[in-house]
């Protein structure tokens, strides 16, 4: 308890989670430890708005550079099994609001990556698909933190 006192310490849990087990794990985190909520639930949104293009350039760039071309295999492999899924099929057929419930779906195999793919392969503009996932994400960090809060009181 004594390393999270320190509040760089604090961010820099709050960074590794989000970017590496996602932003449920990184508002959880947030919520459980206390933290300045009005801090952390805008730097989660901060840190989705970062990804979104990151993956965009990805999605669009990876027949170009040789290291995306692994990147490039592995997200046709995700698209792949995003189209078997009959959740994701469903959220496809629903357009727009698909979009944007894929990214905010507070589950894993969910989220920005997931949803960024869905718009490449629907053919979102770079515009409009940023604008449906930082709804999604903006609704992710709501539903975590209520469903977060909801679990603690009943605790």
């Amino acid at each position: 308890m004594e390393f999270l006192k320190s509040p760089e310490n604090a961010i820099v849990i709050f960074t590794l989670l989000h970017f590496t087990v996602g932003r449920t794990a990184s508002v959880v985190f947030a919520i459980v430890y206390h933290l300045p909520l009005l801090l952390y639930l805008p730097l989660a949104l901060a840190y989705d708005f970062v990804q979104i293009p990151l993956y965009g350039f990805m999605l669009e760039n990876a027949s170009r550079i040789p290291f995306l071309r692994w990147v490039e295999t592995r997200l046709k492999q995700v698209s792949h099994a995003l189209q078997q899924r009959k959740l994701v099929r469903r959220v496809t057929s629903w357009g727009d609001v698909g979009i944007v419930l894929l990214c905010a779906l507070p589950i894993r195999g969910f989220g920005i990556l997931s949803a960024t793919v869905l718009c490449y392969v629907l053919g979102k503009s770079p515009r409009k698909g940023t604008l449906l996932l930082l709804i999604g994400s903006m609704l992710g960090i709501v539903l975590t933190f209520g469903i977060t809060k909801g679990i603690i009181t009943l605790w």
